[in-house]
């Protein structure tokens, strides 16, 4: 499952993402090799969106979520609007699970 991160400037989403990569790493059942990431800002993300399984969006682009979904949509990949709680905290193993969670129910629905 590729992961894109996306926020306004792409610097507080590498924070989110190193977040992530150490529960991946640290975690029994997940592979590295099978879960690469890359954050962005926004302005990247036509260019960027087909190479990826999912996409992470961080709070404060919730004014922007509407447009980032609909880009999603149209390439057929999920998405996730991150809170701010969680963001704040750079709680990487919830926000792996939502992306888990959204990615895997995208499959279900290509599946049926």
């Amino acid at each position: 499952m590729k992961t894109l991160l996306v926020c306004a400037g792409g610097f507080s989403t590498t924070m989110m993402m190193e977040s992530m990569k150490k529960v991946v790493k640290e975690s029994k059942n997940l592979d590295e090799k099978d879960y690469p990431m890359e954050a962005i800002g926004v302005d990247k993300l036509e260019r960027y969106i087909d190479d990826y399984d999912v996409i992470l969006v961080g709070p404060q682009l919730s004014h922007k979520y509407d447009f980032i979904k609909g880009e999603a949509e149209k390439a057929d990949k999920p998405t996730v609007l991150l809170t701010s709680d969680i963001y704040g905290s750079m709680d990487g193993a919830t926000v792996m699970k939502q992306a888990l969670v959204a990615y895997r129910k995208n499959q279900a629905i290509k599946n049926q």
